[in-house]
């Protein structure tokens, strides 16, 4: 009986030393695997508090009728950050219950975390179809988004092939697809979103895709920097230098050719003889 209990007792020493611990929602940090160290939400507050291991959440809303963005987030590994994409998770009627969001690395390797509403608002009829914002990874918004127009430009590097554009919509019963677009080198084109508000009205929004003069590894680079705000400033045209100059070069003929004609106003002879008497009068 103690050969037995000896030999069963071995075997599971031995098996205890290639046993890989598993545990339900954790993420597998092996194989290059990459991981958060912090992420956060406008108008969202993780109830339980972020570990990197941890990959399901609940998050509750500070208003529960707006949709919560993203506000900002950290990687474990610094020097491989690696690419955080986030999309809304939604019902079969189109309405969020929650957020994706998938960090990616160089090596194609990636994680999903998913932060799904604690206090999702009732279903409430309503005409809001406006857009609080748009998230495109390696692309960047001419300007903030508002009610004031429906028509933005969108700046992507000279050499980007795909383009992911993820609406929100300002009211969270509203809904907005996801688009994923192949691009042409030379593609300019407008897209078209389409944000339909619980009431079945629909706003459409024309975005103008504009290519800056930096390449996707130039951005990338860029946006690793500390205190990266943007990659757009200085690439438009009214921003280069060449600009300036033939703005000033047309600026300065046309303040050349405005003094020879107040010259030649001024000193030209009047055909014009202001003693002579008209050949003929008019009647008063």
């Amino acid at each position: 009986m103690k050969k037995y209990l000896s030999l069963f007792i071995g075997l599971a020493m031995l098996v205890s030393l290639f046993a890989v611990p598993l545990g339900a929602g954790a993420a597998d940090n092996d194989a290059g695997v990459p991981e958060l160290k912090s992420i956060s939400f406008k108008n969202a507050t993780i109830d339980t508090g972020f570990k990197g291991d941890v990959l399901e959440y609940t998050i509750t809303l500070e208003d529960n009728t707006v949709s919560p963005t993203l506000e900002s987030f950290e990687a474990a590994d610094k020097e491989n950050p690696g690419e955080l994409f986030v999309t809304y998770i939604t019902d079969e009627a189109g309405h969020q219950t929650g957020i994706k969001a998938e960090l990616s690395s160089s090596t194609g390797s990636g994680v999903n975390y998913v932060f799904l509403y604690s206090n999702p608002a009732e279903y409430e009829i309503n005409s809001n179809n406006y857009l609080s914002d748009i998230y495109s990874p390696y692309a960047e918004l001419e300007e903030s988004i508002t009610h004031d127009s429906d028509s933005y430009r969108l700046y992507i590097p000279k050499d980007l092939t795909t383009l992911t554009v993820t609406p929100v919509t300002e009211d969270i019963n509203a809904s907005c697809p996801q688009l994923n677009l192949t691009l042409n080198d030379d593609k300019t084109i407008p897209i078209t979103l389409n944000c339909t508000a619980s009431d079945g009205s629909v706003r459409t929004y024309k975005i103008k895709i504009k290519r800056v003069d930096k390449t996707l590894d130039e951005v990338k680079e860029e946006m690793q920097q500390e205190g990266y705000t943007t990659f757009v400033t200085g690439t438009r045209f009214y921003e280069n230098t060449s600009f300036y100059v033939i703005a000033g070069s047309a600026l300065g003929g046309l303040i050349v050719l405005f003094a020879l004609y107040k010259a030649i106003r001024r000193f030209a002879v009047s055909p014009y003889d202001p003693q002579e008497k008209p050949f003929y009068s008019t009647a008063e």
